[in-house]
């Protein structure tokens, strides 16, 4: 009962909190075949997780020797997103997605979920969540989006395919395909004909087993795939959606799209939570940011992100999926920082602009 009365209060608030109704001929979003160019977004840093000494329950052994440029902030604080999007601005990003689940409280993810949907109306961004908690029992993933889609589906800033609202899933093998197409023709039944997004589950090919319920495959992190290997992992996943759209997609008449990562590196050994007990690390990943296999000798500070960009070109992606904005905690950030000036914001320029055969910038 409680979470009925939670769904409904989130309805009738909509309109107040979370922005105006785009009633506007934008209100479709973008075309099947645009290309879009998104990047993954965090908001749960506090300006103690630079602040706290080690030791403390803090972050500062992952975090040490990263100094954004903003300085050390507060995910929620409206002018930190503020400023974040106008780097996203700089880097030709044309949507965001949020790491979220439905987490009331004081600042909590719903109330920077806000702040979030009204700055990027000005900057011309658009927003979807990565819900973070797909293995969750299924009565609590349905009342999750559909607080999501109930309060922003109307949005101007929603992102949005066709008309469709995009929801993208982490952790989506936590249930089996079929139910996860229980719950989106549950609320595609109830008018919320959702676009959804396959998140860091496409495990080496078996996530292939996902496509209907969800429209795309996307791998989060490169960390496991050898460089020299990139190339042809990507067109492998290319190869499923061409296979699926020639099969079911031609009986259905619902395409599916290839999704490509990018990445300007990864180091998870930080973390202190993914050390062994005998000072080793189990499962943690790391993609050197200068070196992409033995290419780009002249070009160390960005070879890994130009390396996984060209991987990604070679496979003829529909969209760009960019990992991440400001992951900090993993060292997978293209955020401005004191370490790296504004260097992976204006590589993802260009690389935006080559995805989509746009001219380069005129000289001053």
């Amino acid at each position: 009962m409680g979470r009925i009365c939670i769904a409904m209060l989130a309805c009738v608030a909509s309109a107040l909190s979370a922005g105006a109704v785009d009633d506007g001929e934008d209100s479709k979003g973008f075309a099947f075949d645009d290309k879009v160019v998104l990047a993954y977004y965090y908001i749960w840093f506090d300006e103690d997780d630079w602040l706290k000494p080690l030791g403390n329950g803090g972050r500062r052994e992952q975090l040490e020797g990263l100094h954004p440029l903003v300085g050390a902030y507060n995910s929620w604080d409206p002018a930190i997103i503020e400023k974040h999007m106008q780097q996203m601005n700089r880097a030709l990003i044309d949507a965001l997605a949020v790491s979220w689940w439905y987490a009331p409280g004081s600042r909590d993810k719903n109330e920077t979920l806000d702040t979030i949907f009204e700055k990027a109306v000005a900057h011309n961004l658009k927003v979807t969540v990565d819900y973070e908690h797909g293995r969750a029992p299924l009565d609590e993933i349905d009342h999750d989006l559909r607080y999501f889609l109930e309060r922003y589906k109307d949005h101007p800033a929603m992102l949005k395919v066709e008309g469709s609202p995009v929801v993208m899933v982490w952790t989506a093998w936590g249930h089996t395909p079929e139910e996860w197409r229980g719950v989106f023709d549950k609320l595609k039944a109830d008018g919320f004909d959702t676009f959804p997004i396959l998140s860091g589950s496409y495990e080496g090919g078996k996530g292939k087993r996902f496509l209907g319920p969800f429209r795309s495959l996307e791998e989060y992190t490169l960390v496991d795939v050898e460089d020299s290997g990139l190339a042809d992992y990507m067109k492998t996943m290319r190869g499923y959606i061409d296979a699926y759209n020639e099969t079911e997609g031609k009986k259905t008449g619902i395409l599916a799209q290839h999704h490509a990562t990018i990445s300007p590196g990864y180091d998870e050994t930080k973390n202190a939570g993914r050390k062994t007990i005998n000072g080793g690390y189990l499962g943690a990943g790391w993609k050197d940011r200068t070196k992409f296999g033995v290419t780009y000798p002249d070009d160390p500070e960005g070879a890994y992100y130009r390396g996984t960009f060209e991987a990604a070109m070679a496979s003829d992606p529909d969209w760009l999926h960019i990992s991440t904005f400001n992951e900090l905690a993993e060292f997978s950030h293209i955020e401005a920082t004191y370490e790296h000036g504004y260097t992976y914001l204006d590589l993802t320029a260009e690389f935006v602009r080559k995805f989509k055969g746009l001219e380069p910038p005129k000289a001053p």
